[in-house]
C-alpha cells in the first residue's frame, strides 16, 4: 500500500513555534533539579521564607534529611519539576547573591554581548560555562532579535531578554558548582 504524503502549511510550524520539544524539557527539569540542589543547601530560614508553594518548601527541607543517593536523586528531580510552576526571575534572585554583583554583571555583558556577536560570543560563553547548551541559548537569542525586527515593543523585547538572562544565570550556578 502506498504511503500518503502528508502537506504541512505554514500554519503547522507557526504554531510549533516557540514550543519546547520533549529533550528539552528534560533538561529544563535537570537545570531546575540543579538549582533545587543550590536552593536546599541556603540555610532552613532562608528556605522557610521563599515565597514558593509550600509544596516546594517542604520538598526542600525534607531533602536535607534524606541520606541515600538515589532517594536525593528522586527527591531533586520532583523539586526541579515543581520549580517549573515557580517564577524563575524570583528564584534566581535568592541564589545569585551568593556570585556577587560583579559576576551579576558580567553575565548581562554576555548575553548583550551573544545577542549583538551571536555563535562566536556563544561559543566562548559555552567553552566557559559547561552546563551551557547551544541550542537553547540559540532559541532564546532567535527570539531576541525575532522581537526586535518586529518591533514588538520594548516590554516584549525586555521579557524575551529576560529569559536569555535567567537562562545565563542558571547556567552560571550550575557550571559554578559541578
Amino acid at each position: 500500500m502506498a504511503r500518503r504524503t502528508q502537506r504541512f502549511t505554514e500554519d503547522d510550524f507557526e504554531s510549533l513555534e516557540g514550543r519546547a520539544s520533549k529533550t528539552e524539557q528534560k533538561k529544563a527539569v535537570q537545570r531546575m533539579a540543579a538549582l533545587g540542589s543550590q536552593l536546599a543547601e541556603l540555610p532552613k530560614k532562608k528556605i522557610e521564607q521563599l515565597p514558593v508553594e509550600e509544596r516546594l518548601i517542604e520538598a526542600l527541607l525534607d531533602v536535607q534529611l534524606i541520606t541515600s543517593h538515589e532517594a536525593r536523586r528522586r527527591q531533586f528531580l520532583r523539586i526541579g519539576k515543581l520549580l517549573r510552576n515557580e517564577d524563575e526571575t524570583m528564584i534566581l534572585s535568592y541564589l545569585t547573591p551568593q556570585q556577587g554583583l560583579k559576576k551579576q554583571a558580567q553575565l548581562l555583558r554576555w548575553v548583550d554581548r551573544m545577542i549583538a556577536q551571536g555563535d562566536p560570543a556563544i561559543k566562548e560563553f559555552m567553552k566557559m560555562h559547561k552546563a551551557a547548551e547551544h541550542h537553547a541559548i540559540r532559541q532564546h537569542i532567535l527570539r531576541v532579535q525575532r522581537d526586535i525586527q518586529k518591533n514588538l515593543g520594548e516590554d516584549a523585547i525586555a521579557e524575551s531578554k529576560q529569559g536569555l538572562t535567567n537562562y545565563v544565570q542558571q547556567v552560571a550556578l550550575i557550571s559554578e558548582n559541578s
